[in-house]
C-alpha cells in the first residue's frame, strides 16, 4: 500500500535469494564445509585400507609394521580433528545466518500482510494468516539446511568416492557406485515431485483447521452464551477429518517410496560383493580393498538413503513455504499511484465527484454521487442500514476504493496521494473501538507513537477517561486484554476518543462516538467532543438525536443516494421527508436514527 514498503518476490527461489544475497560469505562457508566433509568421507576409508594392507604386508616384522602404519594413523587422527572443526564452523555459520533469516522473513511478510485491504481481512481468518507467516519463518531454515547438508555435499561425496574407488581399486567399483547413486537420487527426485502435491494439500488443510479454531476462540463468549461447544467441535471435526485424510495420503505415498528405496540398498551391496569376489579371484583386490569398497559403499548407501528421505522432507517443506507465500501472491488492492504525493490539508474541504461504487458481486451502491463538505463543516449521516453511511466514511479513508469518479480533499484526488499521508490527516472514532492487548498508555499512544506521557494524559483528561484509568490497579500500565475485553464498551469508546484528541488531525470521521455510553457519561464528554470538533471538518454517522443538534448539515442516505441534504431545522420542516419520519420514529422509541452499518 505504501510506497515505502518494498515488494516481495512471489516465487520461492527469488524470495529466499532476497535474503541470502546479503550473506554470500555464509554460502561460501557452506561450500567449504561440504568439500571438507566429502573429502573426509573417502579419505578415512582410504587410510583404513592402507593400515589394513600394511598390517597384512608386515605381519611378521613388527619393527617395520610400526614404522609403516604411524603415518596413516596420524593422518587418520588429524582428519578426525579437522572434521570436528569443520562441523563447528558449520554451526557458527548457522548461528549467523538463520536467526537473521527468520527475523527478516517475519518482519517483511507481516509488513506486506498489513498492507492488504480492509476487504482482504474481512474475508480471511486471522489465525490462518498468522500461521502462514510462522510457517515461512520456521521452514526457511530446513529449506536451506537440507540443501546444504544433504544435497550438493552428497553429490560431491559421491563423485569423490567413485573416483577414489576407480583410481585406487578398479574402475568397475567407481562405475557401480556412481551409476547407483545417480539412479537412486533420480528416482527419489521423481518420487518427491509426487510427494509435493500431497504435502501442499496437507499444509493447506492445517491452515484451514487453524483458522477455524482461531475463529471459534475469538468468539468464545458467543459459544458459552449459546452453549454451542459441541457444535463448534463438530464444525472443527470436518477440518480435522480432511487434515487426517491428507496426512494419511502423504504417509502412504512415502511408505511406497521407502519400499522401493530399500530394494536399492540391497542391489548396491550385492553388486559390490560380487565385484569384490570376482576381483579377489582375479588377484586385483587386496584385503584392504575389501575394507575400502565396503566401508565407502555402506557410507554412501546410508548417506544417499538419507538424501532420499530428505528429498521427501524437502518437497514437504517446499509445499509449506509455497502455501505460506500465498499471502504475498495476492496483490494489494489499494496501492499508491506512481509518483503519489503527500496530502496537504489547509482547509479540509471534502468533495465527491461522480463517485461510483459497488461491493464485489453486489448491486451498485453509489452511482455518480456528488457532494461537497465545506471546510470546518460538521456533517451528520443518517439513514437505515444499507444506505451507504459507513461506506461513505470508508471511501474517504481509502479502506475501500471507488470504481469511477474522484474523491478530493482540498482539491487533491486521494488516489493520487499516498495512503499513509491521507490517514495521517484524518482522525477517526469507530462505533466499536479495537484495542490491542497492551497497556492503556500504549493503546492511547497508538494514535501518535512519538507522543510524551504528558500528552497522553492530557488526551485522556479531555476524553474523560483519566478517572476510571486511575481507579485501575496498574492505572495507565493496566493491560486491557485481547481486543479490550477487560474494559466496558463505554471505557473502550473513551479510549478511542482519547486517541482522536492525541492525534489532533484536521479531519474527523466519527461513527457515533457516544453510542456506547450511558446518558451521564455522554453528557460528561459531549463538551469534549464539541471541543475536538472545533475548527475541523467533521463527518459523523449519527445514532442519537443529541448528536445531530451540533451538526451544520445532515445527509440522509437512502439506498446509496443522498435523499435529503440540509440543516436539522430545514429537514424537520419537510413533514413528507425521510428524515422527518426517522426522527418521529426514534422519538417514539421505535428505531434509532441509524439502524446499523453497511
Amino acid at each position: 500500500m505504501n510506497s515505502e514498503n518494498t515488494s516481495l518476490p512471489v516465487r520461492l527461489l527469488p524470495f529466499v535469494w532476497r535474503y541470502l544475497k546479503y550473506k554470500k560469505w555464509c554460502l561460501t562457508g557452506f561450500v567449504l564445509v561440504a568439500f571438507v566433509w566429502a573429502i573426509n568421507m573417502s579419505l578415512s576409508p582410504y587410510l583404513l585400507k592402507i593400515i589394513i594392507d600394511t598390517v597384512v604386508q608386515y605381519a611378521n616384522d613388527q619393527q617395520k609394521l610400526f614404522t609403516a602404519i604411524t603415518t596413516p594413523i596420524l593422518f587418520y587422527i588429524m582428519m578426525t580433528i579437522i572434521l570436528n572443526l569443520n562441523f563447528r564452523l558449520y554451526d557458527y555459520i548457522n548461528l549467523k545466518l538463520y536467526p537473521y533469516l527468520k527475523g527478516s522473513v517475519d518482519k517483511d511478510m507481516f509488513a506486506y500482510l498489513l498492507d492488504h485491504s480492509y476487504t482482504f481481512f474481512q474475508n480471511s481468518f486471522a489465525g490462518n494468516l498468522t500461521k502462514k507467516i510462522w510457517d515461512m519463518a520456521e521452514n526457511i531454515e530446513p529449506l536451506i539446511s537440507i540443501v546444504n547438508e544433504w544435497f550438493y555435499p552428497r553429490i560431491i561425496a559421491a563423485i569423490i568416492a567413485s573416483s577414489t574407488l576407480a583410481a585406487v581399486v578398479h574402475p568397475l567399483f567407481g562405475i557401480i557406485l556412481f551409476l547407483w547413486t545417480v539412479m537412486y537420487i533420480f528416482i527419489s527426485w521423481l518420487a518427491a515431485r509426487g510427494s509435493e502435491k500431497y504435502a501442499r494439500i496437507f499444509s493447506e488443510n492445517i491452515a484451514k483447521m487453524t483458522g477455524t479454531a482461531s475463529d471459534s476462540i475469538s468468539n468464545i463468549v458467543s459459544i458459552k452464551l449459546f452453549d454451542n461447544k459441541y457444535h463448534e467441535v463438530s464444525h472443527l471435526d470436518r477440518d480435522v477429518e480432511r487434515l487426517v485424510n491428507s496426512d494419511r495420503d502423504l504417509q502412504w505415498y512415502n511408505l511406497k517410496i521407502n519400499l522401493l528405496q530399500d530394494a536399492g540398498y540391497t542391489l548396491l551391496i550385492a553388486a559390490m560383493l560380487m565385484a569384490l569376489a570376482y576381483g579377489l579371484k582375479q588377484h586385483w583386490v587386496t584385503p584392504g580393498d575389501f575394507a575400502l569398497v565396503l566401508s565407502l559403499s555402506i557410507s554412501m548407501m546410508w548417506s544417499v538413503q538419507e538424501v532420499g528421505k530428505q528429498i521427501q522432507r524437502f518437497s514437504r517443506v517446499v509445499g509449506i513455504c509455497n502455501q505460506a507465500l500465498s499471502i504475498i501472491r495476492i496483490p494489494h488492492e489499494i496501492t499508491d499511484a506512481v509518483n503519489a504525493r503527500q496530502l496537504r490539508v489547509e482547509t479540509g474541504e471534502i468533495k465527491f465527484n461522480n463517485v461510483c461504487f459497488q461491493y464485489e458481486n453486489n448491486q451498485a451502491l453509489f452511482n455518480n454521487l456528488d457532494v461537497t463538505i465545506k471546510p470546518g463543516e460538521k456533517i451528520g449521516l443518517v439513514g437505515f442500514s444499507g444506505g451507504g453511511k459507513s461506506t461513505f466514511i470508508k471511501l474517504i479513508l481509502r479502506l475501500i476504493d471507488i470504481q469511477c469518479g474522484s474523491i478530493q480533499i482540498d482539491g487533491q484526488d486521494i488516489k493520487k496521494i499516498t495512503v499513509s499521508s491521507l490517514r495521517r490527516q484524518i482522525g477517526s472514532i469507530p462505533q466499536e473501538p479495537e484495542l490491542f492487548h497492551r497497556s492503556i498508555m500504549d493503546n492511547i499512544r497508538f494514535a501518535r507513537p512519538e507522543a510524551s506521557d504528558d500528552e497522553v494524559l492530557a488526551a485522556a483528561n479531555h476524553a474523560k477517561c483519566h478517572d476510571f484509568i486511575c481507579a485501575l490497579p496498574d492505572q495507565y500500565q493496566s493491560f486491557v486484554g485481547e481486543r479490550g475485553i477487560k474494559l466496558s464498551g463505554g471505557q473502550k469508546q473513551r479510549i478511542a476518543i482519547a486517541r482522536a484528541f492525541l492525534k489532533n488531525a484536521p479531519i474527523l470521521l466519527l461513527d457515533e462516538a457516544t453510542s456506547s455510553l450511558d446518558s451521564i457519561t455522554e453528557n460528561d464528554i459531549h463538551e469534549a467532543l464539541h471541543e475536538i470538533m472545533s475548527g475541523k471538518t467533521t463527518v459523523v454517522i449519527a445514532h442519537r438525536l443529541s448528536t445531530l443538534k451540533d451538526m451544520n448539515r445532515i445527509l440522509v442516505f437512502v439506498k446509496g443516494e443522498i435523499a435529503e441534504d440540509g440543516s436539522l431545522e430545514d429537514l424537520l420542516r419537510n413533514k413528507d421527508g425521510h428524515f422527518y419520519k426517522l426522527w418521529q420514529m426514534q422519538a417514539r422509541g421505535f428505531i434509532p436514527v441509524m439502524g446499523g452499518q453497511v
